[in-house]
């Protein structure tokens, strides 16, 4: 018995040491100016483990970061010390990438670019920009902010801002699943929040200027779908709401909009030709949307023409993902942890 009693004392006192010592890895520090701490974050996201189980915490202090950002990992969070002040810049236009490789891993598109390994990764806390259209040639072309070919990747209390097309791209080949929170999408180029597969967004603000500002690829399965609830559209001069080039569905519950969103539905992009096949049809549901200045006929209500016929309340994170994923339970955990970065 006592024997016993001293085994299990042991295996405690290791457990708890080893959890400890993990914890103390899971926060790695990245500063422009303090000692102690990585000095990009691209250092500190090579330093993290290749495979780890558990959140790695990049935790970002105040400062202009002028980097091209890859996360080729699982389980990166990078959280900044604030959202306004923790600011990471980087000029490229798609196509024309000078950055082709970084620690000998090729990279896309991308301010920040989230490879095929990057599953379960977090952004929050920071904005993140593109601002080759102002600074380096006048331009709208695609400028991707956030680049990404994983899945499971959340984006929260974040301003993610371009200078041209396709601001956030979350391309997973085969359909991912994605989701933002409490964010400022601004954007003067087309399509610039455009998510592949199945996507949630609440309490967002989307700004553009004079082009479509969200777009839908649902190629991957009749039930991908982007969810936009409790947020905002708005425009420095009259714009689409939205468009699709492929399959697609769209869900606004409780959204609204200043008067700069015109008359035109969310439909297929071209009228003159077909880039594909639309084989499900014109899928755009609303509900409680409401406009600046009174509604167009095809905001009504008419979320018993959707297949799945939801009812509001309905419309959760675990409706569209299929209750396989809870990306608010993490960004609850998650902010645990951020309440102890200093």
């Amino acid at each position: 018995m006592y024997k016993k009693q001293i085994f299990t004392l042991i295996f405690i006192f290791i457990v708890t040491t080893v959890f400890a010592q993990d914890y103390q890895h899971l926060i790695l520090t990245v500063s422009k100016t303090q000692k102690k701490c990585y000095h990009s974050i691209n250092e500190a996201i090579h330093a993290a483990p290749e495979n780890a189980t558990h959140p790695i915490i990049i935790f970002i202090k105040n400062g202009i970061y002028n980097e091209k950002v890859l996360i080729d990992r699982p389980y990166i969070y990078l959280v900044g010390e604030d959202r306004d002040s923790t600011r990471i810049i980087f000029a490229e236009l798609n196509g024309k990438q000078q950055i082709k490789e970084i620690y000998g891993k090729p990279v896309h598109s991308g301010t920040i670019y989230l490879n095929e390994d990057a599953n379960n990764c977090i952004i929050t806390r920071l904005t993140a920009y593109n601002n080759y259209g102002s600074t380096v040639e006048s331009t709208t072309a695609h400028q991707m902010t956030i680049y990404g070919e994983a899945t499971r990747t959340i984006i929260f209390n974040c301003n993610i801002l371009s200078d041209g097309n396709d601001d956030v791209s979350l391309w997973k080949k085969d359909g991912g699943y994605y989701y933002h929170a409490d964010c400022y999408f601004r954007c003067p180029g087309v399509d610039f929040v455009c998510p592949r597969g199945w996507c949630y967004a609440t309490r967002c603000k989307f700004y553009g200027d004079g082009r479509a500002l969200i777009w839908h690829d649902g190629r991957c399965s009749e039930d991908a779908k982007f969810v936009i609830k409790d947020s905002y559209f708005d425009s420095k001069s009259p714009v689409t709401l939205g468009r699709y080039h492929h399959n697609s569905q769209f869900f606004l519950i409780n959204d609204s909009c200043s008067n700069k969103i015109i008359d035109h539905p969310i439909g297929y992009a071209y009228s003159d030709k077909v880039l594909d096949t639309i084989s499900l049809g014109n899928r755009v549901y609303f509900y409680n949307f409401k406009r600046q200045r009174g509604n167009f006929a095809w905001m009504k209500n008419n979320l018993e023409e959707s297949k799945q016929k939801p009812a509001p309340e309905d419309i959760t994170p675990q409706w569209t993902f299929h209750n396989e994923w809870d990306p608010e339970a993490e960004i609850k955990q998650l902010k645990i942890h951020m309440k102890k970065l200093k």
